[in-house]
C-alpha cells in the first residue's frame, strides 16, 4: 500500500446536509481521480444515524472502508465536574484515535474545533502533537467549514467552560505535522496573518457538481403538481400560500446565521407582494426556539409564506429542480456562511438570485466572472432611539462577557468592539441583519400596518449567469479542480516533517531502531520544531471579535 496507507475521515455524525453532501462529493472525486485505490477509508463518527447509506455509497467507489462508531465523537452539552475527569476522558480518546492510525495516516478532521464536543477538540488536538513528539508516521488535516469565533457563542462557551470552573484556551495544534483547509480565501489569509506558513493553510472550497439542465422549463403538468403539493402543505400547517403571486425560494434551513425574517420583511414591502418559500425547519435544540418564534409570527401577521416543507415534499411531490424551476428567483439574506453554496444553487440552474451579499465568502465567486454587484451588502433600516440605544448597551455587556471568557483579548480589542458598536447603532438607519429578534419583528410589524414609505425595491436587482460563466466557474470549482486541490493538499501536508527525511516504514525497525522526533528534519524540512503559531487560538478570537461576526441575532448579547 501506499503511504498514507490510510485516510482517516473524522466527523462528528453523518447526518443528511451540508457537511455529509460536501464529504460524498469530495471522496467521490478523489476516488475518480484513484488517490483512494490502494489506500484504506476510515470513516470515524459519533452516531449510527446516516452511516449506513453512506458507507453504502462510498462502497461503490473505495474497496476497502471501515466504518468507527465511537459514542464519545458525537455532540456533548453537558459539562464534566471538574478538570481531573475531563482530562482522563480527553486521554483515553486521544489513544484511541491513534489506534485508528495504523501503520501511517492521514487524519481529515472535519470542524473538531467547532465546540460541539470539547473533549473530542482536546482529543484531537493532543493526538496530532503526541504523534509529532513520539515521531508516529501521521499527519492531521484540520478541516475547518466553520470557526467557533465567529458567532457561535454557545460553542464558545462549551469549549472554555467545559467542566466546573474552567475550559479549554486554545483549540488549534501548531505541531509541524498539522495542517489547516479552509473554504474560502479569506478565511486562509485570516489563519496567514495568525503567523502561519502560506504551506501549511490550504484553500479548499467545497466541489461544485453541475446537476440538471440549465434554466430548466416545467410542463403545466408539472407546475400544477408542484403548486397542489405546496398549497396542500400549507394547508395543514396553517400558512398562507397563493400561486399567483411571485416566488421566492430559500432553499435553508430556519436557523439564526440565516436571518429569515429580513426575506419576510422585504416581502412585505414590496410592490409585487411575493411569497416566501423556506424548505427546512431547524432540528436542533440550539436553533428550534427561533425557528418556533419565525413560524408564529408568519401565521399570526398570515404572511404569505410556506416554512419546513423540504423534508416532506422535495423529492416526492417533486423534485429540487422542479421547485427551483418553478420559483421566480432564489433568495438569500444569510449572514454567515462557509464556502458559500446558498449563492450557486439558482444561478447554476439559470435562475436569478436576489438578496444579501456577503463579501468575505462571494470574492472567490466574482474571481471567475460570478456578478456579485447586484446584491446589497447592507440593508439599512429606520430604527428608533430606544431599539438603538438598547442594543448598544447590550453589546456593551456582551463584550465584557465574551472578553472575561476569552481572556487574551486586551483592552484595546475591547475598545475597537466599543467603537464598532457606536459606529453601526449612531445613525438613525441601521443594517437589518445587525438587530435582534425583537427589533427585527418590530420592524416587520411596521411593515405590515404599512408604516414604512421605504419599499427597497431597488436592492433587489436579480444575479444572472449564462452559460460562458457556468463554464469559468466548473473550471475552478468542478470535480477535476476539487480532486487536484485535495490531492495537492494531502501530498503536500504528507511530506511535511514529524519523521526523517530517509524514514521509510520497516526500515528503523529492520535496524533495530527506535526513533523518536528526529533532529535532523531541522535542516531536511521546511518546517521545524520551532515552525509554531503559539498565538493562533488567541489571534483568530481576535479576528472575530468584532459586531460583524458577533451579531445579535446569533445569541449572547442579552
Amino acid at each position: 500500500m501506499t503511504d498514507p496507507q490510510n485516510l482517516v475521515l473524522f466527523h462528528y455524525h453523518l447526518l443528511r446536509g451540508g457537511v455529509r453532501t460536501a464529504l460524498l462529493r469530495s471522496l467521490q472525486c478523489l476516488s475518480q481521480q484513484g488517490w483512494l485505490a490502494e489506500r484504506r477509508l476510515v470513516l470515524s463518527v459519533g452516531r449510527l444515524d446516516g452511516v449506513r447509506s453512506f458507507a453504502r455509497t462510498i462502497k461503490t467507489w473505495v474497496s476497502d472502508v471501515e466504518v468507527i462508531v465511537d459514542e464519545r465523537l458525537d455532540y456533548r452539552d453537558a459539562p464534566w465536574p471538574d478538570e481531573k475527569a475531563f482530562r482522563k476522558d480527553v486521554t483515553a480518546l486521544r489513544d484511541t484515535m491513534l489506534t485508528w492510525g495504523g501503520e501511517s495516516a492521514l487524519f481529515w478532521l472535519h470542524n473538531p474545533t467547532l465546540g460541539k464536543n470539547p473533549a473530542v477538540t482536546a482529543a484531537w488536538k493532543e493526538a496530532a502533537e503526541k504523534a509529532w513528539t513520539e515521531g508516529l508516521p501521521h499527519r492531521f488535516l484540520y478541516h475547518i467549514h466553520d470557526f467557533p469565533e465567529c458567532g457561535r457563542v454557545e460553542n464558545m462557551v462549551r469549549l472554555h467552560r467545559c467542566w466546573q470552573d474552567g475550559g479549554l484556551t486554545d483549540f488549534y495544534p501548531t505541531s509541524p505535522n498539522t495542517a489547516y483547509a479552509v473554504l474560502n480565501t479569506t478565511d486562509r489569509q485570516r489563519l496567514l496573518s495568525c503567523g502561519l506558513s502560506p504551506q501549511r493553510v490550504f484553500w479548499l472550497p467545497n466541489v461544485v457538481i453541475p446537476s440538471g439542465e440549465f434554466s430548466p422549463v416545467l410542463t403545466p403538468a408539472r407546475k400544477q403538481a408542484v403548486a397542489s403539493a405546496l398549497r396542500r402543505y400549507a394547508f395543514e400547517q396553517d400558512y398562507v400560500f397563493d400561486p399567483g403571486r411571485p416566488q421566492w425560494l430559500l432553499p435553508v434551513r430556519l436557523i439564526r446565521r440565516k436571518n429569515v425574517l429580513e426575506a419576510l420583511f422585504l416581502a412585505v414591502i414590496h410592490p409585487q407582494k411575493p411569497q416566501v418559500l423556506i424548505t427546512l425547519d431547524a432540528t436542533s435544540a440550539q436553533e428550534k426556539p427561533y425557528a418556533e418564534a419565525v413560524k408564529k409570527c408568519a401565521r399570526a401577521n398570515r404572511l404569505p409564506s410556506v416554512i419546513g416543507f423540504g423534508t416532506e415534499l422535495v423529492g416526492t411531490a417533486f423534485s429540487f429542480e422542479e421547485l427551483m424551476a418553478w420559483s421566480d428567483a432564489v433568495m438569500t439574506t444569510s449572514l454567515m456562511e462557509g464556502f458559500g453554496f446558498a449563492f450557486l444553487e439558482g444561478p447554476l440552474l439559470g435562475r436569478p438570485l436576489i438578496g444579501r451579499n456577503l463579501a468575505d465568502v462571494t470574492a472567490d465567486f466574482a474571481k471567475v466572472g460570478f456578478p456579485t454587484e447586484p446584491l446589497y451588502d447592507a440593508l439599512p433600516v429606520p430604527l428608533d432611539a430606544s431599539h438603538r440605544s438598547r442594543l448598544q448597551t447590550q453589546g456593551l455587556r456582551f463584550a465584557e462577557g465574551y472578553r472575561h471568557m476569552v481572556p487574551t483579548l486586551s483592552k484595546d480589542d475591547m475598545d475597537q468592539f466599543v467603537s464598532r458598536l457606536e459606529v453601526l447603532y449612531g445613525q438613525p438607519t441601521v443594517d437589518f441583519g445587525l438587530l435582534d429578534w425583537a427589533a427585527q419583528r418590530d420592524l416587520l410589524k411596521m411593515a405590515v400596518e404599512g408604516a414604512l414609505k421605504e419599499n427597497f425595491q431597488h436592492v433587489l436587482t436579480p444575479v444572472r449567469v449564462n452559460e460562458a460563466t457556468l463554464a469559468s466557474f466548473f473550471a475552478q470549482f468542478g470535480p477535476t479542480a476539487h480532486a487536484h486541490r485535495l490531492k495537492t493538499a494531502f501530498e503536500r501536508l504528507w511530506r511535511q516533517p514529524g519523521l526523517n527525511a530517509s524514514y521509510h516504514r520497516g526500515e528503523n525497525e529492520k535496524a533495530g531502531q527506535t526513533e523518536k522526533h528526529p533532529k535532523s528534519d531541522v535542516k531536511t524540512h521546511p518546517f521545524t520544531t520551532t515552525d509554531r503559531c503559539p498565538d493562533l487560538g488567541p489571534c483568530v478570537a481576535r479576528l472575530f471579535f468584532d459586531p460583524l461576526y458577533q451579531r445579535p441575532l446569533f445569541g449572547g448579547w442579552r
